[in-house]
């Protein structure tokens, strides 16, 4: 296969994994969306699809469970069974250039930005209405 086309597919299904996990957490814990800030710094540095890529990879390697889950899952088919026509977050196919791919990595990252714990906000910091 195509590295591009590899590269491509992986980061799509990472984000396709994070929209899931936005909706379900059903791997992800708040501990989980906190360490992706350490794929986050290291995303920010990054411009090139292979190396995207494997950089998702790398910090999927931390947790086997999170591992398996993105190995084992068709996220091709499962992205086809999201596809909302009203609300195209995510694209059915994966993008055949480098700078939807940029774009596809700029959207991981405001996701992890989007889920991580916000200390203001928790039950003891909340006011009292």
């Amino acid at each position: 296969m195509n590295n591009f086309l590899h590269s491509s597919e992986t980061i799509l299904d990472f984000l396709t994994l994070l929209e899931v996990e936005h909706k379900t957490s059903n791997l992800f814990n708040p501990a989980i969306w906190q360490d992706l800030n350490q794929l986050n710094l290291v995303l920010t540095n990054i411009s090139k699809p292979d190396e995207i890529a494997d950089a998702i990879l790398d910090w999927c390697e931390k947790y086997p469970q999170i591992m398996d889950e993105f190995n084992e899952t068709n996220w091709s088919q499962l992205r086809g069974d999201m596809f909302d026509e009203d609300e195209p977050e995510i694209q059915a196919a994966p993008p055949s250039n480098e700078a939807d791919i940029i774009r596809n990595r700029d959207r991981i990252q405001k996701t992890i930005q989007d889920n991580q714990p916000n200390p203001d906000n928790t039950p003891e910091n909340s006011p009292e209405d």
